[in-house]
């Protein structure tokens, strides 16, 4: 009985130190619940694209959104999960305002900017969410989106399109196609990167001195590029330089198919519009750029400011000639300029 009584002590014992360890095992276990709960995003990153000249229904679908989306879904975030895109555009660049005031108002959490136009329509918008700039012309600097290049400060980063000047610009396509004396110049006036550098002047004096007399025609739609190259055609002139600008790498097939149809020997200053169908392109690669943004938006969606990641400028500039088209319009591109190029499309 003494024995019995004493095992029935113990027992009595123990059972309070279980309880104790369980109410301990609860309260840890309440405690790491908190700490996941605190861990995890309590909505899904909002991220703005602002791009020009282009609707909504083509700005998704084109090769850059779909190229941008990509590189997000690999870095962890995807659409329907942990992430909202929104795509906000205007036909023309110059209405890029309401579209930018329209994604602060949605409270995104950062906006990709295509474009010089729409980087300032953006900034313009908010000066607190953070802009991440891509394929931005001209000098962010003397344009009051940065204060510098290696810190541009604010709210503002991103990836430029600059770093070759227009005279070499020029001499490419006077390689390329050696007893052109005209040519003409596509231009939209309503990209302001356009006018930085001494605008249409410098371009004057770059034809000069390549030798060519430069025939200047806006293009604001690819309705107006149409009528552009069939303005050429009229005028005898079969060699073009497209300016860069957002409004024709969102619509490249168009764009490639409207040189195509008045067979103009044009050089595009963005390669999608090679690879589309268009005769010569010598640029940075505008599509990686939009990956390299996945990279920034993820950056700045961990806690980094915008304003302490550099400005970015095209690491390498690229040459792709597409023999396919020369074929089809009836030129014959120079055996300098092949051998010079890092892609021929056959």
């Amino acid at each position: 009985m003494l024995v019995g009584r004493k095992r029935c002590h113990e027992a009595k014992d123990r059972n309070p130190r279980i309880v104790l360890s369980a109410a301990a095992l609860a309260a840890v276990t309440f405690t790491l619940g908190l700490s996941a709960q605190a861990q995890t995003p309590s909505r899904p990153a909002r991220v703005g694209v602002l791009v020009g000249g282009i609707s909504q229904s083509v700005l998704r679908e084109s090769a850059v959104s779909l190229a941008f989306r990509d590189a997000l879904a690999q870095l962890g975030y995807r659409e329907g999960q942990n992430l909202v895109l929104e795509g906000r555009s205007a036909e023309r660049q110059t209405d890029l305002v309401g579209p930018a005031q329209e994604l602060v108002r949605l409270k995104v959490d950062v906006i990709v900017a295509g474009g010089v136009a729409a980087a300032r329509a953006a900034k313009a918008a908010t000066e607190t969410v953070p802009i991440v700039g891509v394929g931005v012309g001209g000098d962010p600097v003397a344009q009051g989106l940065a204060k510098s290049i290696a810190r541009p400060g604010g709210n503002f980063t991103g990836f430029l399109l600059a770093g070759t000047d227009r005279g070499k610009l020029l001499q490419l396509m006077k390689e390329a196609f050696p007893g052109v004396t005209r040519a003409g110049l596509i231009w939209n006036p309503d990209n302001p990167a356009v006018k930085e550098g001494g605008g249409l002047d410098s371009w004057e004096a770059a034809g000069r001195v390549s030798g060519l007399n430069l025939r200047f025609i806006k293009a604001t739609s690819i309705e107006e590029m149409q009528a552009a190259f069939a303005t050429l055609a009229t005028e005898k002139i079969r060699v073009a330089f497209v300016n860069a600008d957002p409004l024709w790498v969102t619509q490249s097939k168009r764009a490639a198919e409207a040189a195509l149809r008045y067979q103009v020997a044009a050089m595009w200053g963005h390669l999608p519009l090679a690879e589309a169908g268009g005769l010569m392109a010598y640029a940075p690669d505008i599509t990686d750029q939009f990956r390299q943004a996945a990279g920034y938006v993820k950056k700045i969606l961990d806690g980094t400011r915008a304003g302490d990641l550099p400005l970015q400028y095209p690491s390498r500039w690229t040459l792709v000639v597409n023999l396919k088209t020369a074929k089809a319009i009836g030129v014959t591109v120079s055996p300098v300029i092949l051998s010079r190029a890092d892609r021929v499309i056959e």
